[in-house]
């Protein structure tokens, strides 16, 4: 049964229907933006007209084209979901979202090293246990290999919960990612035994805190927070790019995993195509194309894999 409903109903109806299906929220919401500018310059009509979206999806003079069409495709999303159930047929934009596919920065194992030097040489000293400072030292050794050797997004370290990890069988559990793919992570038994150590020490400090890399005030750490720590200790022994270059990132210790792993695929005999499929699960991607995006990453990786698989890799990678 199709409905009319003003703007703030379809509004609240949409946050209803992301939030039964799991959605995540932009952390600058373009439709609530939209809408306030509706209230403003119509406020004797409550309801969605095409003049409204006529004028609104023009391109502001401030405006690149990716921030445009990043504006302009929440609001796609928006009229879908009312044009589905009503008997509006309110025009939808024409412009695809623009997105810039950039090269990974790819690290090196010297690179690796040097950060982990860096990281292991935060001051340690318990006698002041309740300063960021302390927790600094405390979690980030353990909250970088963790990233390093499972290749989780950084948002899902930050976002993991003590309830998430299961220390007896080794495992974590992955509720809150990218999409809301949940998945699960095998710990490597080094990673185990550091994260044991570490879950003894943050539960004598903070015994009720939900987040395993909690802040002072038991909170999530912010995304800012993991971006600053990890350029300050990386550039500590590293060199920093030319100017105009892009700088490494923590996101580089989740290319690394992958293109590690690839590397190793032509060494121990293992199917190419079991490999493929693993490696795609444990890094929560949506299809098995977007883990192939980085065989072309791999040197040599086409030859070494064409001896071991014959013809399967003309099967399995697509024309880069």
């Amino acid at each position: 049964m199709s409905k009319q409903l003003t703007r703030e109903e379809w509004y609240a109806d949409y946050q209803d229907y992301r939030e039964a299906y799991g959605y995540k929220n932009a952390s600058y919401n373009f439709i609530r933006c939209f809408l306030n500018w509706c209230n403003k310059t119509y406020p004797e009509n409550p309801y969605l007209t095409q003049e409204m979206l006529d004028i609104w999806r023009g391109r502001r003079s401030t405006e690149n084209e990716i921030s445009h069409s990043s504006r302009v495709a929440y609001i796609n999303k928006f009229l879908v979901y009312i044009n589905q159930r009503s008997d509006q047929a309110l025009t939808l934009y024409s412009e695809p979202m623009k997105r810039v596919v950039r090269e990974p920065v790819l690290i090196h194992k010297e690179q690796i090293t040097n950060f982990f030097r860096a990281v292991d040489e935060l001051p340690y000293n318990p006698s002041s246990k309740h300063t960021d400072a302390y927790l600094r030292a405390l979690q980030l050794p353990v909250l970088f290999r963790l990233q390093y050797s499972t290749g989780m997004r950084p948002n899902e370290v930050r976002w993991l919960n003590r309830e998430d990890v299961d220390l007896d069988k080794g495992l974590i559990y992955l509720r809150r990612t990218k999409g809301y793919h949940e998945r699960m992570l095998a710990l490597h038994p080094s990673m185990l035994e550091l994260l044991k150590s570490y879950w003894t020490q943050i539960h004598k400090l903070q015994p009720y805190s939900r987040p395993l890399f909690p802040g002072l005030q038991g909170q999530y750490r912010s995304s800012y927070w993991l971006r600053y720590n990890f350029n300050e200790l990386w550039y500590k022994y590293n060199s920093r790019p030319p100017k105009g270059e892009r700088e490494v990132v923590s996101y580089a210790l989740r290319h690394n995993y992958a293109i590690e792993n690839i590397m190793k695929w032509h060494q121990d005999g293992y199917n190419a195509d079991k490999r493929l499929v693993a490696l795609s699960r444990s890094m929560g991607h949506v299809s098995i194309r977007a883990t192939q995006y980085y065989f072309h990453l791999v040197p040599r990786f086409a030859d070494l894999l064409e001896d071991a698989e014959g013809d399967f890799i003309n099967k399995i990678m697509p024309e880069i």
